[in-house]
């Protein structure tokens, strides 16, 4: 199953004709990825045929988040409940690089009814099963978004391989992004679920384009 990027309402109609599986909808990708504008989720939602899934995300200064950071992002989790948009793409640390199960929990009791994903904040957690145990105490979680830690995918596939063996035990899925292309395509259809995709399907490889049906078809 193929995820794709979506920064814009043609991004979303082009991942609905070229045949991805769901759109994570973003703004600000120069920044790694921030909240899109409640208009673009309200029209993106209502237009797609796939589930749409909304970054929620405030600002790209890490993933620790403060109190007003906190109270911004689960007024946008509160919105967005108000669309047609099927998920949300969370992901919060301690100073300590754990899980902030505090934050989270808020987060998942305000985003009832929406399926989530944990992003790549994971990556970013001083040990990722660790991170992995915690999120498989919540249910809500389905889905972790992962490059398997410092670097990209491909150069990570034995531990994701691992995590995800041990995600799927619990009724999670492990989904690889960071470094997926064409050239890479077929590393992913044993072991996984889901796929990210970003850069890897877009006409010149920079989100200033949009996205490349050639490439779409690659992952089918």
């Amino acid at each position: 199953m193929l995820e794709v990027i979506a920064t814009n309402i043609q991004d979303v109609i082009d991942a609905n004709q070229y045949g991805a599986d769901r759109v994570e909808l973003c703004s600000n990708m120069n920044e790694g990825g921030l909240t899109p504008s409640i208009g673009l989720i309200e029209e993106a939602s209502k237009l797609s045929k796939i589930p749409v899934h909304v970054m929620v995300r405030s600002h790209n200064h890490g993933f620790v988040y403060n109190a007003l950071d906190q109270q911004e992002m689960l007024s946008d989790i509160k919105h967005i409940k108000e669309t047609n948009a099927a998920g949300i793409v969370i992901g919060m640390l301690t100073y300590e690089e754990v899980v902030d199960e505090y934050f989270l929990e808020k987060a998942i009791l305000r985003a009832e009814g929406l399926d989530i994903t944990f992003h790549r904040a994971f990556d970013h957690a001083r040990i990722q099963f660790e991170a992995l145990q915690t999120l498989m105490k919540y249910e809500a979680v389905k889905t972790i978004l992962t490059s398997g830690g410092e670097g990209r995918a491909p150069g990570n596939l034995p531990l994701l391989v691992e995590l995800s063996k041990v995600a799927r035990e619990h009724g999670k899925s492990i989904m690889p992004g960071n470094g997926i292309n064409e050239n890479n395509a077929s590393m992913w259809k044993d072991d996984f679920d889901w796929i990210h995709v970003g850069r890897g399907v877009r006409l010149d490889g920079t989100y200033q384009t949009g996205l490349s049906q050639k490439l779409v078809h690659a992952f089918l």
